[in-house]
């Protein structure tokens, strides 16, 4: 027998697709916003929203008589940061989903 797919089954696609590109953006736009290079005070870029999961730096080390450097990534960190915008981006998509939802006949 051939049946068909109901349409709701083959609606959910573009809603992940969509959740997705939602969640990158909200997440690109909050790690944009809180980009910290203080490079020229004390050498050091630090990068996340509400957790810092990146930070970089150089200093000069006075025992040493040199410059030094250090990287520092946190992916669980990342990994909350990307929970954090999922959330945001659920909680502005189900907010303003009566403003802008399509209207049903």
């Amino acid at each position: 027998m051939n049946t068909m797919i109901p349409r709701n089954k083959t609606a959910i696609v573009p809603a992940i697709l969509q959740g997705v590109a939602g969640t990158i953006c909200i997440f690109a736009v909050l790690t944009a916003i809180s980009y910290q290079n203080s490079l020229h005070v004390d050498g050091k870029i630090i990068i996340g929203f509400p957790w810092e999961f990146y930070s970089s730096g150089t200093g000069y080390n006075v025992e040493r008589d040199e410059y030094m450097g250090f990287e520092d990534f946190k992916p669980l960190k990342l990994i909350g940061n990307i929970l954090v915008a999922l959330v945001i981006y659920l909680v502005l998509h189900l907010s303003l989903r009566p403003l802008f939802g399509k209207k049903k006949r």
